[in-house]
């Protein structure tokens, strides 16, 4: 779980230091989810982007916590190392996803073809 808390205040201070670049690189990561309603990150126009970039990517942030806990609470259950690493990636995933469905659900993102 240190290692977790410690991933966590890292990606929040990356996410802020990054200046949205992370956030951009969680987009991507959960594209197939969000492309159909909102398109392609460069094609994003108006005051919102580069607050909603910075905002998801902090967001995310905290999934490191559940990752962790979870990732615990699976090796007191005698999971094997591979399935511990799978969930807690399968949970980072989850949580940009969950970032990004609140970040757009919180700010006005138009595209350029509409």
């Amino acid at each position: 779980m240190k290692r977790s808390i410690l991933a966590a205040v890292v990606a929040f201070a990356l996410a802020l230091l990054s200046m949205g670049l992370l956030g951009g690189v969680l987009y991507y990561a959960v594209y197939p989810v969000f492309a159909p309603s909102f398109g392609n990150l460069d094609d994003w126009q108006g005051d919102n982007v580069w607050p909603a970039v910075l905002s998801a990517g902090m967001l995310w942030a905290p999934s490191f916590l559940a990752a962790g806990w979870i990732a615990i609470r699976l090796e007191r259950y005698g999971v094997g190392a591979w399935p511990r690493r799978i969930a807690y990636g399968a949970i980072l995933w989850l949580g940009a996803a969950l970032a990004w469905a609140l970040t757009l659900s919180l700010v006005d993102i138009r595209t350029a073809t509409g």
